[in-house]
């Protein structure tokens, strides 16, 4: 059918059963590859009103529509038909577009968010039919309230006075409209939508529909499909337009179903005089009768030709039904069972489920087996399923576990089982047994199954490793006015223990005195120790350097060097130099290590008074290098 066309190009997702798709699309698209049916000539196409107020629709079998698909006319948007019917007033009022001038003769009310769509056609014979649907958000509080919405088909040409509204109630000359079809009067052809209906949005709308042309064959016509509000912009109404059923009229009918293999039926071309040709599946047919009989299932079409040409009708017969599916037999593991049965993406007139149920799906939460019998068109199909719920094996390897020391210990699934298999961080472990015997840390899992089913858990070691406490250097020299910590770096109080043998417990202390301070960390849930020590010492600028006003170098043991002597290890900037009385430097250093032996260029010298100084400078020294100097004896 020409309006699939329309699918190759809009972009549109299919839609889940029974929800209509709505969507919107070129009005010129819209007339000749969706309303117009084959051998029918169009122009001159015109729409006039608010872009989003004219549309198409598909899906629509699977609606309360039982209409394929088509086009929508609307006085609010078209995409507003789409359900669930989640409001009783619908309204798009802020669209405030302009009335129908055509449609104000027929209206008690000036019209307002009017949507016309207009084009010239060339029938090929005296009738042309079409099929269409009414409904609206002004039923039924709004009938007989004088200011129900308005529509109308109005056709004009040939034999026509003005324009004429074909729009009418089948069998009467009453324009079809909310009080002339409703809850009230005419009644057989109105259906009432309640509140939460899943596919439609308009509280009401009419059965299928044939608007009926008497024309002259091979003349040009003018045809205007118009809907309007009536009074104020409030409540939208819609006007479905079956896809393709912009026709020729013949007899052939539409698509039918049949029950049974075995059939006769009779196609009729309607259309007496005219030659035809008939075709199945897309092969011509020998037989060129004006009636038909046809025994199989297929698609026919009938080609009649005409003065000005030839049109085309189409039928398909199918079997009444094809034969459903509710699913497969399905095994389920575990403790509920919780699955919804319907047949997906087709609908039917009725349901019967096997436990009563007459809703298109049901959820079964029980093992067992259910049906389900539908019926279409009189033709009955049932399929059948074999639910079955077998518990899970239960198993528990228990909460994850930590070891101090050596790992070492035994991993139980617990619930016999008929097969095991074991896994080491995602990796298979070869071990099939109730049992697994870790001898590492990692994460384990075992995979325990039954006959249909399986279950698993998963447990992780941790390995605790023994303590370690790093202090620094055994020997630390800081300033008197620094701010200096002593830290573990072991904060986690909740598993360690920390002791200083301050009293402190923190993991981190302040250092404020020469001393020496140890630590002790203990692991609360292994037992794990761990110590260290530093020996502190605290001084300021140079330190305390003491210089001897003597020395004696006689080879006794005693007395043998010369130096300054500071409770400072480190410098950095250290120069001693000795001086003799008359200026000669006899000996010089930075190593604050070592000492003037009494020796000048290899010879011991001679008793007397010496010179010294003494430059030096440390972290904590102040301003520039510290400078000492004096005289010391020389005794041998």
């Amino acid at each position: 059918m020409k309006h699939w066309l329309l699918l190759c190009i809009i972009a549109v997702s299919i839609s889940a059963k029974s929800q209509l798709i709505v969507g919107e699309a070129n009005p010129y698209i819209l007339v000749t590859n969706v309303l117009m049916g084959k051998g029918i000539a169009t122009d001159s196409i015109i729409y006039t009103g608010h872009s989003r107020s004219c549309g198409f629709f598909e899906n629509g079998l699977t609606s309360k529509l039982k209409m394929d698909a088509g086009i929508i006319l609307s006085t609010g948007i078209a995409v507003g038909a789409k359900g669930p019917n989640d409001a009783g007033n619908k309204s798009t009022s802020e669209l405030q577009t302009a009335g129908s001038a055509l449609l104000n003769k027929y209206a008690s009310q000036p019209t307002y968010d009017a949507a016309t769509l207009q084009f010239k056609f060339t029938p090929q014979t005296e009738d042309i039919v079409f099929n269409y649907i009414f409904a609206s958000e002004e039923y039924i509080e709004f009938v007989d309230q004088n200011v129900s919405d308005i529509f109308g088909f109005f056709i004009s040409g040939p034999g026509i006075v003005g324009e004429q509204n074909v729009a009418l109630v089948p069998g009467k000359t009453l324009p079809v409209s909310i009080d002339n079809i409703n809850h009230l009067r005419n009644s057989q052809f109105f259906n009432l939508n309640l509140l939460g209906e899943k596919t439609l949005q308009a509280d009401g709308y009419t059965t299928h529909l044939t608007a009926n042309l008497k024309l002259e064959a091979c003349s040009p016509y003018t045809i205007k499909l118009a809907i309007a509000d009536v009074g104020d912009f409030r409540l939208d109404s819609y006007v479905f337009i079956e896809a393709g059923s912009f026709q020729h009229k013949t007899s052939i009918g539409k698509d039918t179903f049949i029950c049974k293999e075995n059939f006769d039926l009779i196609l009729d071309a309607g259309n007496p005089g005219r030659f035809v040709e008939w075709y199945k599946d897309g092969v011509k047919l020998a037989d060129t009768s004006q009636k038909i009989t046809v025994t199989t299932f297929g698609t026919y079409e009938v080609k009649v030709f005409t003065n000005c040409g030839y049109f085309i009708d189409v039928k398909k017969i199918l079997p009444g039904v094809a034969d459903i599916s509710i699913g497969k037999d399905t095994l389920y593991c575990g403790d509920s069972l919780h699955r919804i049965l319907k047949i997906k993406n087709r609908v039917f007139d009725s349901y019967q489920w096997s436990n009563g149920s007459t809703a298109d799906t049901l959820i079964a939460k029980k093992t067992g087996l259910y049906w389900l019998e539908i019926d279409r068109n009189g033709c009955k199909k049932r399929d059948t399923i074999n639910l079955v719920l077998e518990p899970l094996p239960k198993i528990n390897l228990g909460a994850d576990t930590t070891v101090c020391g050596q790992v070492d210990i035994i991993l139980r699934a617990k619930e016999l089982a008929s097969s095991y298999t074991w896994y080491k961080d995602g990796l298979p472990t070869g071990d099939t047994l109730m049992n697994l015997r870790a001898t590492q840390a990692g994460t384990y899992c075992v995979w325990s199954r039954n006959k249909n089913c399986s279950n698993r858990d998963t447990l992780s070691v941790f390995k605790r490793k023994a303590l370690s406490v790093d202090l620094g250097s055994p020997l630390l020299e800081i300033c008197n006015n620094d701010t200096f910590y002593l830290k573990t770096n072991i904060n986690d109080t909740l598993n360690y223990s920390t002791l200083w043998n301050t009293g402190a417990i923190s993991s981190t202390i302040l250092i404020s005195s020469s001393g020496k301070y140890l630590v002790t960390v203990r692991d609360k849930l292994c037992n794990f120790k761990a110590s260290d020590s530093v020996e502190v010492k605290v001084y300021e600028g140079a330190g305390n350097v003491s210089v001897a006003n003597a020395f004696t170098p006689t080879h006794d043991g005693l007395n043998e060097e010369f130096k300054p002597v500071s409770d400072i290890e480190s410098f950095t900037f250290y120069r001693f130099v000795i001086f003799n009385r008359w200026g000669q430097k006899l000996f010089e250093t930075s190593d604050p290590n070592k000492a003037w032996n009494g020796f000048y260029e290899n010879k011991l010298c001679e008793n007397g008074v010496y010179i010294w100084s003494l430059h030096a400078k440390s972290n904590c020294s102040a301003g520039d290098k510290n400078f000492q100097k004096g005289i010391v004896h020389l005794i041998r």
